[in-house]
């Protein structure tokens, strides 16, 4: 048979026409995908608060697990977090910058979780988002989510009865019991499914669900805010109570003062100096509210320790940087009171306890200064069970040298 030059000339051609085309449109392709799914281990890290927490990685076992310390200690993927009874713990994740983290995730007592994923995109101008994946078999967590405006993300958190998914930014809380896990949004919105199930409810600011093998519970009736101007809006004084007290041999008062612009005010309770010696500067507001009968009782603070001399809370336990109280009437129609105390420098030791020596109800909780965070008690009415009356709340900064700047304050009432 002949061959026939024209014939394989054109073949050749073609050839070449085909694959000219697949080069300038598979190269191009290949790249960007690349380009937008390429990703890199996030940083995560977790540190203690009060009382015990431990860790191990994927390569280990819980006979494994380490204590955490103060300091904290970086975790990766596949890693497991223990917070023992009546502790709390920290957890981060972001870029590696430990002053600003992407996600802060607060771990209250009893939590148990893994870290089943933790990327970043590898280029800047990556489709993709962050993506992040926590399952929780136990315990709460309080999510603050306060990334870059310009970076997106996905944080999932995978519980026993429900999977939650978090892309906005804001302030969320999940917890995990036998029989349910519960979702609330107080600010931003998340997508609230059961395994399996290809359907997502979506929750937005001020709304809560539950989730249970029965299914999930809808949006849940709201709580209702005790505190007035709980922002510190101008004027102060129409709803709080401002407290300056010193050492008697001192001259330097605290100052209560409102910074920032509505609406997004805070209060800062500042006395600042050397050699100031003793001083408690802070706010009261009288709540008087009968809480018999009643569900749930939230607490929820938003703070940042500025600055802070006396390490841990002084000798006493009781010189803390920022401290919450809740006086109250108990069953017995005395008066009993309650309250919370953080810092952000200092180690606590047998010299400088990270308790209240005379009044022994709770750990002192670590903060890392300079850092707004929230801090949230699920239910004061499981932790004093014999409240009747809550008679009012004070916020105080008690030490020498110290400012604490507090962003917001709730007292959520649940009939």
């Amino acid at each position: 048979m002949k061959r026939s030059p024209e014939r394989i000339a054109w073949m050749v051609l073609f050839a070449s026409l085909f694959a000219c085309c697949a080069l300038a449109v598979g190269v191009p392709a290949t790249a960007y995908t690349f380009v937008n799914t390429a990703t890199v281990d996030a940083s995560v890290s977790v540190k203690l608060q009060a009382g015990i927490l431990k860790a191990y990685s994927q390569y280990e076992t819980e006979n494994d697990a380490r204590v955490v310390s103060l300091e904290g200690r970086a975790l990766s993927e596949g890693s497991t977090v223990i917070v023992g009874p009546e502790s709390v713990g920290l957890l981060t994740l972001g870029d590696g910058n430990p002053a600003a983290p992407f996600h802060t995730l607060q771990l209250y007592s009893n939590a148990r979780l893994r870290i089943e994923r933790a990327r970043l995109p590898r280029f800047a101008g990556a489709g993709a988002g962050d993506d992040f994946t926590i399952s929780m078999t136990d315990g709460r967590m309080q999510i603050t989510a306060r990334p870059p405006e310009s970076r997106r993300f996905t944080l999932r958190v995978n519980g026993k009865h429900a999977t939650t998914i978090i892309d906005k930014p804001g302030s969320y809380s999940i917890e995990e019991t036998a029989g349910e896990t519960r979702v609330s949004v107080a600010e931003g919105q998340a997508q609230v499914s059961m395994p399996g199930a290809n359907q997502a409810f979506t929750f937005y600011g001020g709304q809560r669900t539950a989730v249970s093998d029965q299914g999930i519970a809808g949006v849940l009736p709201g709580f209702r805010n005790l505190i007035r101007n709980g922002n510190f809006e101008p004027p102060l004084e129409r709803d709080w109570q401002v407290q300056t007290l010193t050492d008697p041999n001192s001259t330097v008062s605290g100052t209560v003062t409102i910074v920032g612009m509505s609406p997004n005010t805070s209060l800062l309770l500042r006395r600042t100096g050397a050699n100031l010696g003793w001083g408690r500067t802070g706010v009261t507001q009288e709540i008087n509210e009968d809480v018999r009968d009643r569900r749930a009782v939230q607490l929820r603070v938003d703070f940042a320790i500025l600055e802070q001399e006396i390490p841990v809370c002084g000798g006493e336990g009781s010189e803390c940087p920022l401290m919450v109280r809740i006086d109250y009437r108990n069953q017995a129609g005395a008066d009993a009171y309650w309250q919370q105390g953080f810092y952000a420098v200092g180690t606590p030791s047998a010299t400088l306890p990270d308790y209240v020596r005379s009044n022994n109800q709770g750990k002192h909780v670590a903060r890392r200064l300079g850092v707004s965070e929230t801090f949230e008690w699920e239910n004061l009415i499981e932790l004093l069970p014999d409240m009747q009356l809550i008679k009012s709340i004070t916020l105080y900064a008690e030490g020498h040298s110290v400012q604490t700047q507090i962003n917001s304050v709730e007292l959520l009432l649940q009939d």
